[in-house]
């Protein structure tokens, strides 16, 4: 059933070939927890994936930050659709004429909706010298995606077509940083330059059968490569209070899979460059924070288009325990994803230990888990 094998699939996604990068999304624990701002929050490694002007933000005052190894897995539902499908799915192979009216009520819910899981793993090393922070990082992000289209309700045998499209892009980026002072105030600046690799598996098969463990039998795609950079900005107006700017793929991009029988123009994969905003305020033992993103980013597959307005706040102990919150949600027009809540926690037992969850209505939730070091 597609509910039991969706993480599967997404793992068995992640094996296929070296997998790191999405315009933007989940990138650490910490951002995660706090409802994914990221753009004025946050240290020396979570600069290096989210916004390059804070790299010069060097809370611990250390030379060095490894964040190894951080994994996230984000599942996103448009409508029931992962409990309509396992029970459409048992009613089909029942065989029984007495439950066609529920199959065909299911089809008819089921129409237009979209499934996304998300595979995120991450790595990065950084380096914070006098004037300059640089570092590397690897990031990867694998997005199964499935539409279900084409219902057809003729009896006994209604059944429907699901649209599956798995994306794995593959991703280096070389965050480099610094900051001066202007007028009293604290200014931070960087640049991400990123070289990009794109993988995809595209099919179509019957909601009767539909299973994304089928995906490891599927031919993989090579859609080719790219590079593009990030840019970004923080301002400290007061010690206590943080803004900043990033603008990403500021080289924009695009590729397409192979023409399908649905699809024959291929299914395109935009790149296209993406402005996010946000502030933050440090009270010491708490830090509250804000992020929105300026304009739309398309959708990587069959998912909404996404505008997200983010908040978070963190409670820090004596920097050895942290408990964080967060809500986001989606502003793109149109879009019917769940408002989203977050919870996290963070240690330091000798190494940085994150955690976060998300959860949302219809299923969707996530999870996001590192570990780190700094010397």
């Amino acid at each position: 059933m597609m509910k039991r094998s969706l993480l599967t699939a997404g793992l068995i996604a992640a094996s296929l070939s070296n997998v790191h990068a999405l315009p933007y999304g989940f990138y650490d624990a910490r951002s995660v927890g706090m409802g994914n701002v990221s753009v004025a929050t946050g240290g020396i490694t979570t600069a290096a994936f989210s916004n390059p002007g804070m790299l010069s933000v060097n809370e611990n005052s250390d030379k060095f930050a490894l964040l190894l190894p951080a994994i996230g897995v984000q599942v996103i539902e448009d409508g029931d659709i992962i409990n309509l499908v396992d029970e459409f799915q048992l009613l089909f192979d029942g065989g029984d004429p007495n439950d066609a009216p529920r199959m065909l009520e299911i089809l008819n819910e089921l129409d237009g909706d979209s499934l996304v899981a998300a595979v995120i793993p991450n790595a990065a090393f950084v380096y914070s010298g006098e004037s300059i922070t640089w570092g590397v990082t690897l990031r990867s992000n694998v997005v199964v995606s499935s539409k279900i289209t084409d219902v057809s309700l003729v009896l006994p045998n209604p059944n429907a077509i699901t649209r599956n499209l798995g994306v794995a892009i593959t991703e280096v980026g070389i965050p480099i940083g610094t900051d001066f002072s202007f007028a009293g105030m604290k200014i931070g600046v960087g640049v991400t330059p990123r070289y990009v690799q794109v993988n995809a598996i595209e099919y179509v098969e019957f909601l009767s059968e539909a299973s994304f463990d089928d995906i490891k039998d599927r031919d993989t795609q090579d859609l080719g490569s790219f590079s593009t950079f990030d840019a970004g900005v923080t301002l400290n107006i007061i010690d206590t209070f943080r803004v900043g700017f990033v603008a990403k793929n500021l080289i924009e991009g695009s590729k397409t899979t192979s023409p399908t029988l649905l699809e024959p123009n291929g299914s395109t994969i935009n790149f296209d460059t993406q402005y996010r905003v946000g502030a933050s305020f440090d009270g010491g033992f708490f830090t509250l924070a804000a992020d929105m993103d300026l304009n739309e980013r398309k959708p990587i597959g069959f998912e909404n288009p996404s505008q997200s307005l983010s908040v978070g706040a963190e409670f820090d102990a004596f920097s050895i325990a942290q408990l964080r919150v967060g809500y986001q949600t989606n502003m793109a027009s149109g879009a019917t994803d769940p408002d989203l809540l977050s919870v996290g926690v963070g240690f330091w037992l000798g190494f940085n230990l994150d955690v976060a969850l998300v959860a949302g209505e219809d299923s969707s939730y996530g999870a996001f888990v590192q570990t780190g070091f700094h010397f």
